[in-house]
């Protein structure tokens, strides 16, 4: 009886890996991730109303929850482009005058349709010499600890942003994984780490990292673009031209500067995608949304914290050619979280046209929270004058 040498197999799966873009494979078991529950539960009864939800801590550290049979992790790594000239990490008006700021991560092909693509071929390939296996793609969306099972899988380690750091294209990766009922041998996590570095720790403006690698959801920038709900004034101004993510912690790491992206990385991300202008958000409605960012991962949150984060934008930039329609938002939009950003960059910005706008909204608005906005708005107008 001939025995199936699934080492040989794994190296085999490997190749083929690479053939198709995967740019780093990585292989681990499928039990409980329970050293890592603690700080999920701890996290999710931390978590505010600016946070995003981030599901079940008990499914997100148990593989087996999505597949009872499984015996292996298949972990992926492709990295995405960051070359590409970008301004200095932080707030400010350094991404041209009107112009807003989209994440590296949200520009191009969405990752989560590159990272998919290439793991339904490395699916099949597996299928191909093991048909009777079982292989559960899951990609982010999916509740799973992608980030520890790559650690786990020996792909990187945690660096102090929370984020996972590759040796050769430092955090700048997407993540997928297939669970699967094949017993590879596991790989070994890698002996690395982020030394003394703090830089990270240092850069953010919202102080929502810690020494332990701990992140605060209800501070972070990235997810509190991605909200909901108006920001806390003190946090607005922290956001300055970001529109979606925010990629600080990133941009400032050593090791980050030092990596290479590879040929053919499937994102196709354009310059005109990294920088919008501002005005040309205001009054987007859901199709025009579509079309201009339906291929991105920033169509997920639908067009409303864009638009929010564009009116935020054009009030630290102080946006003088933005007041025109940041008036006409005020004035006739139906959504009150974005009047209220409306009302909250009118007041930042300060012009004449823009103070009389308040005191005629404040006049026609029946919603409080936007009249709030409106008034206080007012009180910073005055208080300058």
């Amino acid at each position: 009886m001939c025995v199936f040498d699934w080492a040989d197999f794994k190296e085999k799966v490997k190749q083929y890996a690479d053939s198709v873009g995967i740019n780093k494979i990585g292989f681990t078991d499928a039990q409980l991730l329970k050293e890592h529950l603690p700080r999920l539960l701890d996290r999710k009864e931390a978590c505010g109303r600016y946070s995003i939800n981030e599901g079940d801590p008990h499914k997100r550290v148990n593989p087996l929850f999505h597949m009872p049979e499984a015996k292996s992790v298949i972990s992926t790594v492709i990295a995405y482009p960051w070359q590409e000239p970008v301004p200095g990490p932080g707030p400010g008006p350094a991404s041209g005058p009107g112009r807003g700021r989209m994440s590296l991560i949200a520009r191009g092909t969405d990752y989560h349709v590159v990272v998919r693509t290439r793991l339904e071929k490395l699916r099949e390939y597996i299928l191909s010499i093991v048909p009777q296996a079982r292989l559960l793609i899951m990609v982010d969306k999916e509740e799973i600890l992608e980030k520890a099972l790559a650690v786990k899988a020996g792909l990187g380690w945690f660096g102090k942003n929370t984020l996972l750091v590759t040796p050769e294209y430092g955090s700048w990766v997407c993540l997928g994984e297939l669970v699967t009922d094949l017993p590879f041998p596991v790989d070994r996590p890698l002996a690395r780490g982020c030394g003394n570095c703090r830089k990270c720790i240092e850069s953010c403006p919202t102080k929502a990292l810690d020494e332990d690698i701990n992140l605060n959801p209800d501070r972070c920038l990235a997810g509190i673009t991605l909200g909901k709900f108006l920001p806390p004034p003190n946090v607005r101004t922290l956001m300055g031209d970001a529109l979606y993510g925010c990629d600080i912690c990133q941009l400032v790491c050593p090791l980050n500067s030092k990596t290479g992206v590879p040929g053919n990385c499937g994102f196709g991300a354009g310059s005109g995608e990294a920088y919008p202008v501002l005005s040309e958000l205001f009054g987007m409605t859901n199709a025009e949304f579509r079309k201009r960012f339906g291929h991105t991962s920033a169509a997920w949150r639908g067009r409303t914290p864009i638009q929010r984060n564009a009116l935020i934008a054009a009030g630290n930039l102080k946006d003088t050619s933005a007041v025109p329609g940041l008036i006409d938002i005020l004035s006739s939009d139906s959504r009150p979280v974005i009047r209220g950003a409306a009302a909250w960059a009118l007041g930042q910005i300060g012009s004449s046209a823009g103070v009389k706008a308040l005191q005629q909204g404040k006049m026609s608005e029946d919603d409080p929270t936007v009249l709030e906005e409106i008034e206080n708005s007012q009180g910073r107008v005055g208080s300058t004058e």
